[in-house]
């Protein structure tokens, strides 16, 4: 009897709800500057993804707090949006040094590590860094 009454009114609720849940904007939590360098015999290495891994709960979004090292190894890192810093709190880093390969079984180009994750993997890192409140300058990174 109300099949079509029903149909029509159940997808305008859909409707409804789907403006609404996409009218809402996400926007990244509070962050303060944060920058650094990455090093490698007393140099800046560029093209390294430098990656900070909190070690607090930054609520339901896991937002990636990443910055990529410039021409002379330097970085800003950025929550959510580039370059606009990291939230308070303590922080594992790892390092990644992206390039592109060949996935074997689809002959695809992927992205891979370079370093072979020799630096990516947080429960393997000795960095570790606390972000406060101002501006944020990291000591260097040194890799070996």
């Amino acid at each position: 009897m109300c099949s079509r009454v029903c149909l029509l009114g159940s997808a305008l609720v859909l409707a409804v709800g789907v403006l609404i849940g996409c009218s809402q904007q996400v926007s990244p939590p509070k962050t303060v500057p944060v920058s650094g360098r990455v090093m490698l015999n007393g140099k800046g290495v560029p093209g390294i993804r430098v990656t900070m891994h909190p070690e607090f709960d930054m609520g339901p979004i896991k937002w990636g707090v990443v910055g990529d090292t410039g021409p002379n190894g330097t970085f800003i890192v950025g929550t959510g949006a580039p370059g606009n810093g990291a939230p308070h709190g303590a922080y594992v880093v790892t390092l990644t040094k992206p390039g592109v390969g060949t996935d074997p079984k689809y002959g695809i180009e992927i992205e891979i590590d370079e370093f072979e994750g020799k630096y990516s993997d947080p429960a393997k890192s000795d960095w570790k860094v606390i972000v406060r409140d101002g501006t944020n300058v990291l000591e260097p990174f040194q890799l070996n």
